[in-house]
């Protein structure tokens, strides 16, 4: 049943840290990877800023996105899931604030010098970043893998929280 695959993503309160995103299954964690939930605003509680962090709440993330005509260093190869709010932060944000356009997607990590060091994860205008090689695997397990009954018309659920 496609509705048993949820995507939980949970944050450090410190948004300049990584936290995790979990695939998970009838509830129990299929495999986790490394995800940035940091915007490019700067520090702060910016989830309803343009540019700010990624907003907490749960999210449809039924949409598949292709890439292949975005920057492959900002967006990655491997496509993106679309995220549209359903509620908490996330809704408030998009109906008060006009925060819209949210995904999760890869894209290229960051080189000498970079603030969060080289190989980190880079901030974006508000998504989910993941490494490329994680996004392959989460769509290789949300879109291909017929063994957790998905297809491109049923991806899961995303709910971002902030870790206590």
């Amino acid at each position: 049943m496609p509705d048993r695959v949820h995507l939980r993503v949970v944050v450090p309160k410190n948004r300049n840290l990584s936290g995790w995103l979990y695939v998970e299954l009838d509830g129990k964690p299929v495999t986790r990877m490394r995800v940035l939930a940091r915007g490019s605003r700067g520090p702060g509680d910016t989830q309803f800023l343009e540019n700010g962090n990624t907003p907490t709440g749960v999210y449809d993330g039924s949409v598949f996105q292709s890439t292949q005509n975005f920057p492959v260093e900002s967006y990655g190869p491997w496509g993106a899931i679309r995220l549209k709010p359903l509620s908490g932060n996330a809704i408030t944000a998009e109906k008060l604030f006009g925060r819209s356009g949210l995904l999760i997607h890869g894209g290229s990590l960051g080189g000498p010098g970079y603030w969060r060091g080289n190989g980190a994860l880079r901030a974006t205008y508000g998504c989910l970043r993941v490494s490329n090689s994680d996004m392959h695997t989460l769509l290789q397990l949300l879109v291909e893998d017929d063994s957790m009954g998905m297809s491109r018309a049923t991806l899961p659920a995303v709910t971002v929280t902030i870790q206590d």
